[in-house]
């Protein structure tokens, strides 16, 4: 059965969440999301994303280019939370379930074709069990969705230009 993006899994009796159209074009706008994970300490633990893509109708994933951390605590703990916001209609989902982290299997290997010029260290697929909604408070005093996102492409600009002249006067940012 199907209500609203959540579906009843005949066998375990569990909800499981399926990704509606517009939590797909989230994601894919976005491109980048924040993970939470808990440290085996029980710390909590925010890293930046930038390769999430939609894996199936109830799974997301992205590639660990960088994130021992992230794949450290999921070996403790399989709970995250993933939050994709998509920046100027400022609106999203968090997405929350088990992880899976994945080395040298069909899984690894297909998801990597996204990013073949990275060395991929691990794929983390996370079986989402619950996602809500994330909408900025500024809906309050704006009418619609395309006058929130014309009103952030003007202030994406200013931005934009304060932060090159942040550059041109102290430097760019050296890897």
């Amino acid at each position: 059965m199907r209500r609203s993006g959540v579906a009843e899994d005949a066998l375990s009796m569990e909800a499981v969440v399926i990704l509606t159209a517009d939590m797909r074009a989230v994601v894919r706008a976005a491109s980048l999301c924040f993970a939470a994970t808990v440290t085996p300490d029980g710390r909590p633990n925010l890293s930046p994303k930038g390769t999430i893509r939609v894996w199936d109708d109830s799974h997301l994933f992205f590639l660990d280019l960088a994130s021992p951390k992230t794949r450290a605590n999921l070996a403790v703990n399989p709970w995250m939370e993933i939050n994709v916001v998509d920046q100027l209609s400022r609106r999203g989902y968090r997405f929350l379930g088990r992880a899976s982290v994945h080395c040298d299997d069909d899984v690894f290997r297909q998801a990597s074709k996204i990013a073949p010029e990275y060395e991929v260290a691990s794929v983390i697929l996370l079986d989402v069990e619950h996602a809500e909604p994330l909408v900025s408070p500024a809906y309050q005093h704006t009418p619609n969705e395309l006058a929130m996102r014309a009103s952030w492409k003007e202030r994406r600009r200013g931005l934009d230009e304060e932060f090159e002249a942040h550059i041109a006067e102290h430097g760019e940012f050296v890897v």
